[in-house]
């Protein structure tokens, strides 16, 4: 990332944007009730995608961590995550053994599927927003002549 984006986003969030940023398509939030998840499950599923960067790299924070973030107990977390699993939005791997410790990874394929009909949905509203922002930040034609 460089450039203007990365001008506004430093513009916009200051210093706070140096300890991490991550991406994820408004319309997980936009949809949340249609995916049928409560605020805690897409709390869960947003520190998921904050260890997500590459698509073949899948995430593996640990539940524990999870839960010490966001102020409840590891099992209420481990509870979210089998619902999300149950709904089919996420997937958690078997373990996997690396140099130093063994992991559990998550596949988020299933949200993906889950989000890209549902952004259709949203695809018009956004482009229609976008316009009306472009149309009050430029002037009138008529204004300029």
């Amino acid at each position: 990332m460089g450039g203007r984006v990365e001008t506004e986003i430093t513009n916009k969030w200051g210093k706070s944007i140096e300890a991490g940023f991550q991406q994820v398509p408004d319309v997980l939030i936009r949809a949340q009730s249609k995916l049928g998840i409560d605020s805690l499950s897409l709390v869960i599923l947003l520190n998921l995608t904050m260890h997500w960067w590459e698509k073949d790299n899948l995430p593996w924070p640990r539940p524990s961590v999870i839960a010490k973030r966001i102020g409840v107990s590891t099992r209420t977390v481990e509870r979210k995550i089998s619902e999300l699993t149950d709904k089919g939005l996420i997937e958690r791997l078997p373990p996997e053994k690396t140099d130093r410790v063994t992991i559990r990874r998550f596949n988020l394929s299933g949200l993906i599927k889950h989000l890209e009909p549902l952004a259709e949905g949203y695809r018009e509203d956004y482009l229609s927003m976008r316009q009306r922002k472009n149309n009050l930040a430029t002037p009138a034609e008529s204004e300029s002549t």
